[in-house]
């Protein structure tokens, strides 16, 4: 081989002028033969066919990976759902005892019935309206006296009378005086029956009270 010494191009055949126009060339080894014949060996290697039993075994294993697969998911077992594990506490049952045994007939209080509560509340009320109409500056000592009384349905006094316990003529005088001041009173509950009245007057000085003797 040739090779030009301007340009260092390789020629198989020593021409005259070289493509730069040098006319001038070096001879040189048939390396570059050797290099391509190597390349070329190479090459050949790497075309080899590949023999037909490696084709035969790479579809067998194509087709054993693609019935594994499949056999996966189509065939194989389902998977398990997780179950959600729940504390469940002992039912308590509690025991109810019998009513008879704890049921207690006893009242918790007196009952009292209306008639005998509004009564009550109406003599309290006459009362106060009696010592509203009762003048005790006048009254000189001791001394004490009943008054007695009945009413009608409107509320009248009726059949008034005075019983003197002691000689206190200022205490009688202002009693007389207390009893012709009230003449009538609210009606009575439905509970009064007419039964008549009788309240004691007692005290001294000008420290006087009224009390109920029936």
């Amino acid at each position: 081989m040739y090779r030009c010494i301007e340009c260092k191009t390789l020629y198989k055949e020593r021409i005259d002028y070289c493509d730069c126009g040098n006319n001038i060339f070096e001879e040189v080894p048939d390396i570059v033969d050797n290099s391509e014949k190597s390349f070329n060996d190479s090459l050949s290697e790497k075309k080899q066919p590949i023999l037909p039993v490696n084709n035969v075994s790479i579809v067998i294993f194509s087709l054993c990976c693609l019935f594994s697969l499949c056999f996966i998911l189509f065939l194989g077992p389902a998977p398990k759902k997780r179950e959600k594990i729940i504390n469940k506490k002992p039912a308590v049952v509690k025991q109810i005892p019998n009513i008879e045994s704890i049921w207690d007939d006893t009242p918790a209080y007196k009952v009292h019935t209306n008639a005998s509560i509004d009564m009550d509340l109406y003599r309290a009320g006459l009362k106060n309206a009696l010592l509203a109409n009762f003048d005790m500056t006048a009254i000189e000592g001791a001394g004490s006296c009943d008054i007695q009384f009945v009413l009608d349905k409107h509320g009248n006094l009726k059949k008034k009378k005075l019983y003197q316990n002691t000689a206190n003529k200022p205490l009688l005088n202002a009693v007389k005086k207390m009893l012709s001041g009230l003449k009538n009173y609210n009606p009575p509950p439905s509970s009064y029956d007419g039964t008549p009245l009788t309240l004691e007057v007692f005290g001294s000085g000008e420290d006087y009270q009224l009390r109920y003797k029936n």
